[in-house]
């Protein structure tokens, strides 16, 4: 049963890492705050990658986590500014 986990856990993190390295900006505006967030993503989830790979990580709620992580990725485009807005309100001046 924990292999299913982990074998689930490993695609999300691949997908997560995947769809971040390979978003596209296509005019929006170039910020060094959400670029640092999306950096920090993609190496906390290589981190965990090489954890579950090397079997020392693995559980139902980390796959749970990182499938819901992996759906929002996707759901934003990979767009990390989308992402922190939803748990992030703006705030008006």
């Amino acid at each position: 049963m924990m292999i299913i986990a982990q074998l689930l856990a490993v695609i999300a993190t691949l997908v997560i890492i995947v769809r971040l390295l390979t978003f596209r900006r296509r005019g929006c505006r170039y910020r060094p705050a959400v670029a640092f967030t999306a950096w920090g993503v993609i190496a906390l989830s290589a981190a965990t990658l090489e954890r579950l790979l090397t079997g020392s990580a693995g559980a139902w709620w980390l796959t749970g986590l990182l499938v819901t992580i992996a759906i929002l990725v996707i759901r934003s485009g990979g767009n990390v500014a989308d992402l922190l807005r939803t748990f992030i309100p703006h705030r008006r001046h």
